[in-house]
């Protein structure tokens, strides 16, 4: 999953002195969840994914990509391992550069982010 933890980009955010409340653990849980029940989530509800990236901006907002993988086939939050990273500015910018020329893919963004090759 990747998807824009910029809280200007949303839409119409959520209130957050609303969620103050929830803790880091709880929103990840959420997170699993919704990717135990469907790995492709983000697809196909990206309005739900978008609010789970504003509850995450909320609580860590240093945090610029979010990762649920989905490590099992029983469709259970267990099976699903969270992670977060916060990549520089400059990393950012090029990122955004090779986006505007179009030459940014999913796996150059896996690369990137998460230091992982295809195979």
């Amino acid at each position: 999953m990747v998807l824009e933890l910029e809280p200007s980009r949303m839409g119409q955010p959520l209130d957050g002195q609303r969620f103050e409340a929830l803790s880091i653990d709880y929103i990840a849980r959420l997170g699993k969840e919704m990717f135990a029940a469907d790995p492709q989530a983000h697809r196909k509800d990206p309005e739900r994914a978008r609010r789970l990236c504003y509850l995450l901006y909320l609580k860590m907002p240093r945090i610029n990509a979010a990762q649920f993988f989905n490590l099992g086939t029983n469709g259970k939050p267990d099976e699903v391992d969270a992670s977060f990273k916060s990549l520089n500015e400059m990393a950012m910018g090029m990122m955004y550069q090779q986006q505007q020329q179009g030459q940014l893919d999913a796996q150059k963004v896996d690369h990137a982010v998460w230091q992982r090759r295809a195979a």
